[in-house]
């Protein structure tokens, strides 16, 4: 949700007019994110979120619209996702694609905002969502599963800053790791995959919808639990008390099968690599400024990968008490 694509202003007025919004009365860049231009748009109907992407493919678009299009039957807390006239759920644009949400309610909480009862809010909804898409039909494959991540490190041990050199051999070792911890057979569907504290609004003390589902695909239920758990519950180390009220949470809407339980361990160090090494190559490595891009370092996951190997899945358990 970086500024990448700079859309001149005739690029809005056509999406007013593709949308039925009537007369654009302000626009205003968001440079937060990593891979999509984003803006906030005021309109005759109102303001709306418009994302610009060149990465996602016309497939990938159509299966987080049926996804959006599934939550909002069920009554899950979603952003609504705005259909132009046309065939698509979409609308090709300057070498892109636009997608055009109602805008959200509520605000994103802050780490000083987090309590055990925020965690444990936070845990049960993410368990209702994994409920709700057991019964979605649709399939997408993790776009940044095991493999792509190895590329990824593969590439950044070839660069000629030592220090990146280093972390990416420390990283592919933990990769290693993390995919010998867990054996592929917990219970699978659709996840959320990015359920960071900027992705989630709250109305008050309760959660008002969960959002930026771009990255939703089929996987284990429990890699979004390990995601989640290193988003939400790390202070510089992990917080005992968060932890364990997000898994109560959590297990409250959907228990967790013993096997679940075995492989958290996996999917969390994974989880840690991943986010790792994507911010190397998303920030510490861009050339867009502070303007377009706000900077995330890379630093804070390489701490979770490295406090997640020190303490192993027996501590791991212990930790969040399952």
């Amino acid at each position: 949700m970086a500024v990448y694509t700079t859309l001149p202003p005739e690029a809005f007025t056509r999406v007013a007019d593709a949308y039925g919004l009537g007369t654009v009365r302000g626009m205003t860049p968001i440079p937060q994110g990593s891979i999509n231009t984003n803006h906030r748009l005021e309109t005759d109907a109102g303001r709306v979120f418009v994302r610009h992407t060149t990465v996602r493919s016309p497939e990938d678009l159509r299966f987080e619209a049926a996804l959006l299009e599934h939550l909002a039957r069920a009554h899950f807390p979603a952003p609504v996702l705005l259909v132009p006239t046309g065939p698509e759920p979409f609308l090709e644009m300057h070498g892109g694609r636009i997608s055009l949400f109602r805008w959200l309610p509520g605000e994103e909480f802050t780490r000083a905002r987090l309590t055990p009862d925020v965690l444990e809010r936070l845990g049960a909804e993410l368990g209702k969502l994994h409920r709700l898409t057991q019964f979605f039909g649709g399939s997408r494959d993790n776009p940044y599963g095991p493999e792509v991540v190895k590329g990824w490190l593969s590439g950044l041990r070839q660069r000629p800053e030592p220090e990146l050199a280093a972390v990416a051999r420390e990283l592919e070792g933990l990769l290693a790791r993390a995919e010998a911890e867990h054996q592929g057979l917990e219970p699978r569907g659709v996840i959320h995959a990015d359920l960071f504290l900027d992705n989630v609004k709250w109305l008050g003390d309760r959660v008002g919808a969960f959002f930026d589902f771009e990255m939703a695909c089929v996987d284990a239920y429990t890699r979004d639990v390990a995601i989640t758990l290193n988003a939400w519950c790390f202070e510089g180390s992990y917080q005992p008390e968060l932890c364990q009220a997000f898994l109560r949470g959590y297990q409250d809407a959907r228990p967790l099968a013993e096997v679940e339980k075995a492989a958290l361990f996996g999917h969390a160090l994974y989880g840690a690599v991943r986010f790792t090494t994507s911010r190397i190559r998303d920030y510490h490595l861009s050339t867009l400024g502070a303007d377009k891009l706000a900077p995330k370092d890379y630093r804070t996951y390489l701490s979770r990968a490295r406090a997640l190997g020190g303490m192993g899945p027996d501590g791991l358990r212990a930790l969040v008490g399952v």
